[in-house]
C-alpha cells in the first residue's frame, strides 16, 4: 500500500482583518490570485475554493493574504483583464461594510480600481462597476456575456 501526497498550498503569512482597515485609503495587490482550498466543505464533501492574493495595504507593515469575493474579482476583470497578473501593483480604494453571514457579523472587504464605485443591484447584492455606468446597463451586459460563453462564443 502507498501513501498519496498532495501539495500543501496552504499561505503562510497573516491575513488581513477587514474591520482593520479603514474605507479610503489604498492597497496594492502584491501577487497573482489563486484558487486556494478554504475551510470550508461542499454538499459532496470536496473543498470550497477561495481566491486568494497577497495585498500590501497603504500604513501597514507587511503585505497581507486576502480572499476577493466575487465583486471584487468582476472589477479586476472588467478594469485590468482576466489574467490576475494584470491585477498586481495597481493603487485600489478599500471600502468595507458590515454584514451578516448566517446570522454572525463580519466585515466584508471590497478593493475598488480608479474610476469604479460599489453599488447594490436589484437584489441587494454588491457589484463594482464604472462610474458614469448605469447599473441595468452593467447587467444587460452580463447576460450577453453569459449567452455568448453558453453559446461557446469567442468573447475574450
Amino acid at each position: 500500500m502507498c501513501a498519496i501526497y498532495q501539495e500543501n498550498t496552504k499561505l503562510s503569512g497573516k491575513w488581513a482583518k477587514a474591520s482593520e482597515l479603514v474605507n479610503g485609503k489604498t492597497a496594492i495587490i502584491i501577487s497573482e490570485t489563486n484558487p486556494t482550498p478554504s475551510s470550508f466543505t461542499n454538499k459532496d464533501g470536496s473543498p470550497k475554493f477561495q481566491d486568494v492574493c497577497r495585498v500590501q495595504f497603504y500604513g501597514f507593515p507587511e503585505p497581507l493574504n486576502v480572499s476577493l469575493n466575487r465583486a471584487t474579482i468582476n472589477a479586476l476583470v472588467n478594469a485590468f483583464g482576466s489574467d490576475s497578473k494584470g491585477w498586481m501593483n495597481k493603487t485600489l480604494t478599500i471600502e468595507t461594510e458590515k454584514v451578516r453571514v448566517a446570522g454572525k457579523g463580519v466585515t466584508a472587504l471590497y478593493l475598488i480600481p480608479a474610476g469604479y464605485k460599489r453599488v447594490d443591484d436589484e437584489n441587494g447584492y454588491a457589484m463594482i462597476i464604472k462610474e458614469g455606468e448605469k447599473l441595468d446597463t452593467v447587467l444587460d451586459a452580463g447576460e450577453d456575456t453569459l449567452n455568448a460563453e453558453l453559446a461557446g462564443e469567442d468573447i475574450g
